[in-house]
Parts: structure tokens; sequence; C-alpha cells
């Protein structure tokens, strides 16, 4: 069975393939996106990022709070998220990220993400990618265009590099 089947049968509403990193440290990666409702750690993710403000479940182990329909309020807390997304892929994780439908703010989430990654126009391809439903008001597509990825690609560069200098230094394991 492809990962495409499994995903679906686990409750997930697709996976989003991302490149992360720079200048040939590139690293390639599917994150799971969803109801978090389904998520189950090591089920169907190593990493459950929670982007609902609403019944803020314990299984979460990052949690952004965002109002239905909304976007986040925090960009610092954004970031921190990001951050630990972009650890845990690195770290070889399965990163789940999910609200309620897992279709608005998980799309959001993803396509912010994808921006940090270098995507040229990261709704688009999470609409592609992902699912069409993904962003689903003007305000958190305007949000996705006006969210300064700057840190973050900073912070992406060096551990993407951090990465393959490791993996290159203990190529044996």
């Amino acid at each position: 069975m492809n990962q495409a089947l499994n995903i679906k049968k686990l409750g997930a509403n697709g996976a989003l393939p991302l490149r992360l990193g720079f200048n040939g440290a590139y690293f390639d990666f599917d994150v799971i996106g969803g109801p978090f409702d389904v998520y189950k750690p090591g089920v169907n993710g190593d990493v459950g990022i929670c982007v609902r403000e609403e019944r803020a479940p314990k299984t979460a182990d990052f949690i952004l709070p965002v109002r239905d329909f909304s976007v986040p309020k925090d960009p610092r807390l954004v970031n921190h998220v990001l951050e630990r997304a972009i650890d845990a892929l690195l770290d070889g994780k399965r990163v789940y990220v999910g609200c309620m439908g897992g279709w608005g703010r998980t799309g959001l989430f993803l396509a912010v993400l994808a921006k940090a990654a270098g995507y040229e126009d990261p709704v688009a391809y999470v609409r592609e990618k992902y699912t069409a439903r993904a962003v689903e008001t003007d305000e958190q597509q305007e949000y996705v265009s006006k969210f300064d990825v700057s840190a973050i690609r900073s912070y992406l560069f060096w551990a993407a590099w951090k990465k393959r200098w490791l993996n290159t230094l203990f190529w044996w394991r």
C-alpha cells in the first residue's frame, strides 16, 4: 500500500512534500495534515502540531492557538513552532499538523512552512500538493503573503547545513 493510501486510512487529509535546505544541503520530507483529533503519536506522526485555539488536545507537542477562519496573533510563536517543525523533520521525525478539519488553519501553517522553505507561491503550492481547500480565507492568504520568513529561513539554512555536515562527518551511522 502506498503512503497516500496509508495517510487517508489514518484519517489525515494528505501530505505536503517539502524540500528543506539550501545550496546542496537539501532534504525531502512529507508533512502530514488533517484533523488534529485523529493524530496518534507514533502512528501518523512523531510530532503533533495543533493549530487551533479551541479544545487544545493533550496529545499535541506544540500548540499554535488560531481561531477558526482566522490567523495567528503572535508571529514569534509562529516562528518558534516553525523551528520545532524544522528540527523534527531534520531529525527524521514525521510531523503531523492539524486543526478541526485540517483545511484552513492547517493549510495556513503548511503555506508559511512552504514559504520559509523557499516556495515562490506557497499558497498555490499547498493547494496543489496538499488540498485545494487549504488556506480558506482572504485574511489567511494575506497573512501568508505578508509573513516575514527571513528569520526562519536563516534558521533553516543553518539547521540544514548542520545536518548535512553531521551526516558527512558520521557517514557510517
